[in-house]
Order: structure tokens, then sequence, then C-alpha cells
């Protein structure tokens, strides 16, 4: 028994299996285009004026892309030499370095050539450029450490050129590639000392171009990531009160990057024996500056206020104060003075004139009203004269306040003051700021005051940035709150268009200020305890601002629902339906609400019995087309209801639903008599048929978004199997005109080809054929054409479609501009304009240049209009918001008639551009009247 079993575990470890060989894979090598040469030939030149454009032409080659050098360089620097014009040197020196950029290029062997053109050089023009193309140079080698060193002791040496170019050139070039703490000697007698105190040393220079390169090369040391030291600090102070603003720019930017390297350092404060934190010192220097006389350094100073977040709490509070001195003296408060007179045993007699005035003077001559530190420096910079330092200050002032309370609470009044500014962007700005702050402050009663002037404003975007910012702020008191209700009526009034925004505040507000707004129900629903009052009006836009406030406050206190009669109840469940995303879900008890949550439906339960029902498509490219239609179309009458059951699902739904229609059409226009034979297919119904189905499919292919390459595949197979029966009815009708459309034909199938090969995914069996015979049908006669396009008719088949993402997004607009609602025509003189204004909202639009206006009048012509870029209104990065106007006119009608209106996105496939409707057409009354004589 055991040789037994050992025989068979030795048969069977002992076979032979034997694998087939895999494919040897192919490499395809794709050799790019080669670089064009470029040539100089400045041998034949006959004068500087040619040398010039020679050098010119030769520049804007070198910009093209990568070029093959061929003794270029040699011939530039032979031409150096003999050119006796310093522009055309200059220009060569500025080549020189242009071509050491060039990909390929070894730039170590520049370096020398440049050098000794430096030495023999006497022009400074020239000079200065030749250090700056040993700049670019020394950067284009970053790893040769003894070059750059070369480079930067060459810079030094030059540092004494008279020339200020020349000086500031080698700074430039000092900054670029050196250290602070790389330490470089001229000669045998000058110390080694660090790159950071030889620039220092030209911050006092007496040309103030240096002294800004001086800055600006160490300001280039903290780009690159370089530590600086903190000796350059009391340097850059000083530097504040240079006469020339590009000195005190670079000084006060310095300053800036200090105070965040080193923040906790001490520095000691002039004229005491205090110090300070370097990052309030600094951040006072800073603020001083917002008083310069030079614009461009007030706003720059205002922009860097607001990084500075290390600052100290009472520094920050400073400036939102103002201190000054009255008659040249010191200022004391009452305290200050009742205790130096207690302190010195003496009262004022009053036999004495003015033996009680204060004791210590001050020379004029020492008092400097402006140099005033932090204080008051947001104050200044809010109340400047030019808005760009306006706008500045607010950015850097609600930054620091957001991230302090205390600060913010402090601030609130300087932003609110802003909202009365001259300038609309000013006023947008300070509105966006406050907003910010909302989980900080709370509005008072006579800030409301100021805010609520607002609404009056004729701008569009500010009136609805106020009330976005109204809905998230907090109220102090009731009165607050009926001051602000009050006010948005009376701005309905005015602008009836911002009804949407007006309602959506109101509810913001409801929801926010549930307890502010019990006490003022009876009045806003005009509740009376004796009296029945009449039912209002439900077309009321009033009313129904007042109802969505009472609604979303009934969520967070429910005693406001007790207080709701017959009538409120309807006018609830109308608006619910009609505006369910601004009104919420009441219930009358507790019960019925308990038992809605247990029955209503959650959207997983509706995208499983999506994906549920999507799995009975599996088996339908093998039924008969018989059995396939009624399929079909019974999936397609569910899904049309998912869609308008479930708001959440209706794009997924509606996504799938369009799809099956087109496969639905494809059924029917297979099962047309004659189409599996070779028979003419050529028929209008059949052609129209084919054209539906081309519609459908780039209405899937263009308006929704989250559309797998899987989906997005049987969607483009869909559109080509259309296009192969149209191709085919075409050229059946007259072959000898249908080249072009068989060229079109033919570069979509090698699209799509291309498409399924590169996303790994298996064609139909149609275009297994057609993929199969594409170099036939690209070379073959007509006849042969034919035949394979008859011969791959007979493999198309309607096909299912598994969904993954159940959370596909429609692109769509929503229309709140005209309405559609009114009777009353637009009257005007025929053969002159009206403008129409449209309000809409476009949702999960990624490209708003797409967006048109379409208007249709009733002699069935169409026009397109093109919105101007500022008419959008980005509200999220898929979320925008249109106001525009379309202008119309006409002849003079017999009768009004309407104009339909709609938005519509223009889309391109190839050469083709057609139009998808993302909502339907409104109809406007129209009525041109005849001209009075």
């Amino acid at each position: 028994m055991a040789a037994l079993l050992k025989k068979r575990a030795v048969a069977e470890f002992s076979q032979v299996v034997q694998e087939e060989p895999k494919p040897i894979k192919k490499l395809k090598l794709v050799q790019g285009p080669q670089a064009k040469e470029v040539h100089l030939n400045l041998q034949g030149v006959a004068n500087s004026q040619q040398a010039l454009q020679q050098l010119l032409t030769f520049e804007e080659r070198l910009t093209e892309g990568d070029q093959v050098l061929v003794n270029v360089t040699q011939e530039l620097i032979e031409h150096f030499q003999q050119e006796k014009e310093a522009l055309v040197r200059r220009k060569i020196a500025q080549l020189l370095g242009s071509v050491g950029m060039v990909p390929h290029f070894s730039a170590e062997n520049l370096v020398e050539d440049v050098k000794m053109l430096l030495k023999s050089e006497r022009s400074h023009k020239v000079k200065a450029e030749l250090i700056h193309s040993l700049c670019v140079l020394g950067k284009a080698v970053p790893e040769r450490a003894e070059l750059q060193a070369s480079i930067i002791t060459l810079a030094k040496q030059h540092l004494k050129d008279p020339d200020h170019r020349v000086r500031c050139s080698c700074l430039e070039l000092i900054g670029a590639i050196g250290s602070p703490e790389q330490e470089i000697a001229d000669d045998s007698q000058d110390p080694f000392i660090p790159l950071q105190t030889l620039l220092a040393g030209f911050c006092g220079d007496q040309d103030s171009r240096v002294r800004a390169s001086s800055f600006n090369a160490m300001l280039q040391f903290h780009q690159r990531g370089l530590p600086l030291r903190l000796s350059i600090y009391q340097q850059a102070c000083q530097s504040l009160t240079d006469d020339f603003q590009n000195v005190r720019l670079s000084a006060m930017k310095l300053i800036w990057v200090l105070s965040h390297l080193y923040p906790d350092s001490l520095v000691p404060v002039a004229d005491s024996e205090d110090e300070l934190r370097l990052v309030d010192d600094g951040f006072a220097k800073i603020c001083n500056m917002v008083n310069d006389i030079s614009v461009q350094v007030r706003t720059e100073a205002a922009i860097l206020l607001g990084s500075l977040h290390q600052v100290s709490p009472k520094f920050l509070e400073q400036t939102l104060d103002k201190k000054l001195m009255s008659n040249m003296r010191r200022k004391k408060s009452a305290h200050e003075r009742a205790r130096e007179h207690f302190a010195s045993g003496e009262w004022a007699t009053g036999q004495k004139w003015a033996d009680d005035a204060p004791k210590e003077e001050l020379d004029p001559d020492n008092v400097n009203l402006m140099n005033i530190g932090a204080c008051g420096a947001f104050v200044h910079g809010t109340e400047d004269e030019f808005l760009e330092v306006r706008n500045a200050a607010l950015d850097s002032l609600c930054e620091l306040a957001s991230q302090s309370a205390s600060f913010a609470n402090l601030s609130q009044d300087s932003i609110i003051d802003m909202f009365n500014d001259e300038i609309e962007s000013v006023r947008l700005n300070a509105i966006n700021s406050l907003r910010k702050l909302n989980r900080y402050i709370t509005l008072r009663e006579d800030q409301l005051e100021i805010i609520l002037g607002v609404l009056q404003d004729f701008s569009t975007t500010t009136r609805d940035s106020l009330r976005d910012m109204l809905g998230e702020m907090k109220l102090a008191t009731r009165e607050c709150l009926s001051k602000c209700i009050y006010s948005l009526l009376d701005n309905l009034r005015r602008y009836p268009q911002d009804k949407l925004s007006i309602w959506k505040c109101m509810k913001n507000l409801g929801s926010h200020h549930p307890h502010l707004a019990l006490p003022l129900v009876p009045e806003l629903l005009c509740l009376h305890p004796y009296f029945d009052t009449p039912e209002p009006d439900m077309d009321d836009a009033a009313y129904i601002s007042v109802l969505m406030l009472v609604f979303n406050s009934a969520i967070e206190c429910p005693t406001v629902m007790t207080m709701f009669q017959d009538h409120t109840w309807r006018h609830y469940h109308y608006l619910q339906d009609s505006l369910p995303d601004l009104v919420p879900k009441l219930k009358k008890n507790l019960c019925a609400q308990k038992g809605s949550e247990v029955d209503k439906p959650s959207h997983t339960d509706v995208r499983s019995f999506l994906k549920n029902l999507l799995s009975g498509l599996d088996s339908l490219p093998n039924m008969d087309l018989t059995t396939a239609q009624p399929l079909l179309e019974s999936m397609v009458r569910d899904l049309q209801q998912i869609s308008e059951l479930n708001e959440s699902c209706s794009p997924s739904a509606e996504f799938v639903c369009v799809f099956l229609k087109s496969q639905l059409l494809l059924t029917k226009l297979m099962s047309q008599q004659g189409v599996q034979c070779s028979s003419s297919i050529a028929d209008n119904q059949v052609l129209s048929l084919i054209d539906q189905i081309l519609g459908l499919t780039k209405r899937l292919q263009h308006l929704y978004l989250g559309v797998s390459s899987t989906e997005y595949s049987l969607i483009q197979q869909t559109s080509l199997k259309a296009c192969t029966l149209q191709i085919l009815t075409k050229m059946k009708a007259d072959p000898t005109r249908c080249s072009k459309a068989k060229e079109t034909y033919l570069e979509q199938l090698q699209a799509l080809k291309k498409f399924l090969d590169s996303n790994e995914l298996s064609p139909d069996p149609c275009f297994v054929y057609l993929f199969s015979v594409l170099n036939d049908l690209e070379n073959g006669k007509i006849s042969d054409i034919l035949k394979h396009l008859q011969h791959a008719v007979k493999n198309i088949a309607p096909c299912g479609i598994a969904l993954q993402n159940t959370c596909i997004r429609k692109v769509m607009a929503i229309m709140h501009e005209p309405t559609g609602s009114s009777d009353n025509p637009v009257r005007f003189t025929a053969g002159l304009t009206v403008t129409i204004p449209v309000h809409a909202t476009i949702e999960n639009v990624q490209n708003p240049g797409s967006i048109r206006l379409k208007i249709h009048y009733p002699d069935q012509k169409s026009y397109l209009i093109i919105p101007q870029k500022n008419h959008f209104t980005k509200l999220s990065p898929l979320h925008h918001k249109l106001v525009s106007q379309v202008i119309i006119s006409h002849s003079l009608w017999s009768d009004q008639s309407n104009v339909e209106i709609s938005i519509v996105m223009e889309t391109k496939d190839g050469e083709s551009v057609s139009c998808q409707e993302l909502c339907p057409p409104v109809r406007v009354p129209v009525a041109p009247k005849a001209a009075k004589h």
C-alpha cells in the first residue's frame, strides 16, 4: 500500500506542463522632429545697422524652441571685438546670456569668454550687460560652485565702478548666485567678509538705484531659501526715510522678511531703554509707511500688514486708534493730571493766569506728527484717497481680524464705514470682508443703518453680496431683525428682479434667528386676537418673503407653528412643492413627522433600485428586436418617473433614460423593412430617426458630467452606428457626392478606435468588423465600401449600460428673469429696439464662454447672443450666475406675439457646431407699434 502511494505521488509530481509562449510585445519607436539649425552670418554686414538687424533676427529664431547652435558663440565674440558701436556690443552681450539658456548648451565654456570681453570693455552700459549675462550663465550651472565663486569675485571687483548700472548689475549677480554667509575677498589686502555684509555696505550708496539693488539682492537670498542675518534690520529701518520710493519699498519688504524670520528677537527702542519684539517693532515701522507720500509704498505697506499674524494685541489695537497732539503739547488724561497735582502738593490758587497749565513743554523742531507708528494705520489706510490703498488696507484688516476675535470686534466699525465708499469695488470688498468675520461679530442697530443703506445701491452685484452677508451675520436684538425685514421688503419694491436673492436672505435670517423672529410673527402674518384677517395674495412677492422667514424660523422654534392659520398651511404646502430649496419640511405633530421619516424612501434606496433596473439590460444585445423594443419602452417610462420623483437621482436617471431612448430609436430603425438585407434604406423616416439618435448622443456627450470612459464609449459607438446608417443611405442615393462625408466618417471611426485602445475597452461586433477592414474603407472603391458597410450594419444591435456613477450631474440653467408669467406685452416702436433683462443661474458648466442667449422670433428666425464675460458671476467652480440683457427689434406686427428666449450651450464636434438647450424657452409677449408721425 505504501509503495502504491509513493508511486502515485511520484507520478503526480513528475508531470510536465508545457505553457504556451506569450506573444512578444512590440515597441514602436517614434522619432521626434529634428531641431532646426540656427546660423548667424555677421561677416557680410556692411555697417552696424545691418549687424543689429541680423542680431534681432537671430534672437527671434532663438526663442522658437530647442535650436542647434553652429559656431554661433564664436562668431558673436569675434564680432564683439571688432564692433565699434556700443549699442551693437550691448546686444551681443545680451545674446551671449540668452544662448547660455538654450537646452543642451554648455554654459561653462562661455563664462571665460565673457570674462575676457569684460576686461577690455570701456562702455558702462555694455559692462552692465556683460555682468548680467554672467549672472544668467552662473544660474545655468548651479552645480559648479568654483565657477560661481569666480564670477562673484569678478562682480566684487566691479563694485567700485563709478557708473550705477554696473554696480546694480553686480549686486543683482551676487543676490542671484551667492549666499549670505559666503566669504570672498578681492585681493590679499582685503579681509574675507560675508556677502551680506558686503551688500549692507552699499545700502548707503550715493545713488538710490544702487541702494535699492542692495536690498533687492538680500531679498533674493530669502527667495532662494537662504537665511539672512539679523544685523541688517537697523539699516533697513533707517532706509525707510530715504528720499526715493524704490529704496523705501525694498527696505520695507526686507523688514517684513526679518519680522517673519526673527519674530521674538528683541530690538532696542529709539531714545529709550526699553526693548520690543522684532515683529512688533517691524509692524509699527510698516504701519508708519501707510502715511508715505508715494501711493505705491502706501499700497505695499497695507498689503504687508495683513500677513504679520504674530503681532502683539496691543499693537493691533493701536492700528484702529488716532492719537494726535494739540498745540505742540502732550495731552494727558484727567486722572494723570490729578495724580501729578496730588503728588506735587500744589494746587491752582486762581490768583495767577495759567498757573495750572501743563509744566512740560515740547520743542516744535523735535516733533514729527507723521511718525506715529502703529497708531491709526488702518484708519489712515481706509481713508486714503486712492482706492488701491483702501482695498489693500481692507484686505489686511480682514486677514488680521480673522485671527483674533477681540480685534474683529474692534475692526467691525471701520469695515462698516467702508460701505459708504464712492467706489463700487471698495464697497464690495468691505461687504465680503465683513462676511468673512461673521463667526466673531454681532451687528448692532446703529451699524445696521449704514449697512441697510447699501440695499439701494444701483449695482446688482453689490446688492446680492450684501444680502448674502446679512443671511450669515448674527443680529443683536429683535429691532435689528425687524429693520432687516422691512428694508428687504422695501428693496423688493425697488428692485423686483432681486426677489430670489431676497427670499434666500429671508430664509437664512429665519433659520439663524428663530427666537428673535418669534415675537415678530403676529405682526408679519397680520394676526389679530379677535378678528379674522383676510387671506393674503399668493402672487405677492413680499408676502412670500415673509413666509420664507417664518417657515424657516419654525424649524428651531416650533412655537411659531401654533400661530399658523389654515390658509398659512395651504400656502406652506404650495411653496414647499414649488420652492423646495427655500422652504423646509414642517409637520404639525411629531407623530406625523416620525411616520413620514419611515415612509419616505431614501436616496440610497432609489440608487439601488436604479442599479437593479439596469441589471436587466445585460442580455439586451442578444434579444430579438421584437422583444427588445417593448422592454426598452417600459424602462424609459420607469426612468422618467424616477427622474420626476427624486431630485437627487434625477440627473443619473435622466442620463440613462436618454441613452435608452437612443437604443429604442436604433431598435425601431433596425426593425424597418429591409434594413437587415442589402436593399436601399434611403427613406425620409429612416433619416429622421437617425437625426434623432445623433441629437440624443450629442446631449449625452455634452450635458452630463461624471460619465465614465466605459459609458462614454457606448455613447460614441451608438453615435457612430447612426452615422454608419446615415452614410450608407447617402452613398446609395448619390455615391458621387459623398467624398467629404466619407472622410468625416473615417476620421470618426479612427478616433473611436484610438479611444477604445487607449482605455483598453472592447468594441461592439459592428466595429470589430469595421476596424478589421479600415484600410479597405480608406482606399477601396465605392462598391467595396458599400459592401463592407452593409455587412457591418447586419451586426448593429441595441446595447445596455451599467451605470458606474449614480451621482451624475447635468448642465442646466434656471431662468429667473423673464419669468414668462406676464400677460402685458413689451411695446416698442417698430424698427427700434427694446431691452429685456435676463437673470439666470447656470449649474455644472465648466466653460461659461460657451453659453449663449437664443432669441426665437415668431417668423421662425433665431439669433444667438454671446454674453460678455463680466455678465457672469462665479458662485462656485461649476456654478455661475448670469445677469445680462437681450436687445430685440422687429418690424410692425398686426397683433402681439411671443418671442422665445432661452439659454443654450454651444458645442463643437470636429468642424460642426451645434447648440444644446439648457432650459425650456421663456415666452415674452411683444407688440411692436407703428411710429407716430
